[in-house]
C-alpha cells in the first residue's frame, strides 16, 4: 500500500541549457526557491563534482496540492555549458493544477535570465544522454571540493558543513 505522500498524479519534464556555471545556476536557484516558499529536502552531487540534483518540495496551500521538483544540474567542461532538467510531481491533481507549478518554472527561468518553456510529458532523450554521457567522466582538474549551497540564505558552504556559514540554517545532507 502506497502512502499519501507517494502518491502522484502525474509528472511533466523541462529542459534547459545555460553558458553559465553549474555553481552560479545552483547558486541563483537556491535563492529562487528560498524566495519562492520552497523547501530543499536534499543536494547529492556526483563523485565527478560535474551533476547536482536537488529535490524541492512545496506543500498544500490555498493555491496548490502541494509539489515535487527534482532539479538535476550537469556541467559539461567540453563545451562549458550547464543542462538542467527539471521533473515536476504533483501529490494530488490534474489538470488546472499544473498552472501553478508552470508558473514557478516560468518565473525560475527569466530570474535566471531565459526563455521560459512549457513542461511536458515527454523525457528528452538528448538530455538523458548528456547526463549519463557526465557520469562517466573524470574530475576535471582545479575542481578541489563539492560547494553545498544553503536552502535559506543561498549561500556557498563546504560540502562538510554541517550548518550555513552565512544563517546557520542545517544544510540537507
Amino acid at each position: 500500500m502506497y502512502k499519501k505522500s507517494e502518491i502522484t498524479m502525474g509528472h511533466k519534464f523541462g529542459y534547459y541549457t545555460f553558458d553559465s556555471s553549474k555553481e552560479a545556476i545552483l547558486h541563483r536557484t537556491f535563492s529562487f526557491w528560498a524566495g519562492n516558499g520552497g523547501i530543499i529536502n536534499s543536494q547529492i552531487h556526483s563523485h565527478n563534482t560535474l551533476i547536482t540534483t536537488i529535490e524541492i518540495q512545496k506543500g498544500i496551500s490555498m493555491t496548490s496540492y502541494g509539489e515535487k521538483y527534482t532539479m538535476k544540474f550537469g556541467y559539461n567542461p567540453s563545451d562549458t555549458k550547464t543542462y538542467v532538467t527539471i521533473e515536476v510531481a504533483l501529490s494530488f491533481g490534474y489538470g488546472m493544477q499544473w498552472l501553478k507549478p508552470q508558473g514557478l518554472i516560468k518565473r525560475w527561468a527569466l530570474e535566471l535570465g531565459t526563455t521560459p518553456k512549457k513542461l511536458q510529458r515527454t523525457i528528452d532523450p538528448f538530455y538523458i544522454r548528456i547526463f549519463s554521457e557526465l557520469e562517466y567522466l573524470a574530475t576535471p582538474p582545479g575542481i578541489k571540493e563539492i560547494i553545498m549551497f544553503c536552502s535559506s540564505c543561498g549561500k556557498k558552504n563546504k560540502q562538510h558543513n554541517t550548518y550555513s556559514q552565512e544563517c546557520g540554517t542545517k544544510l540537507p545532507v
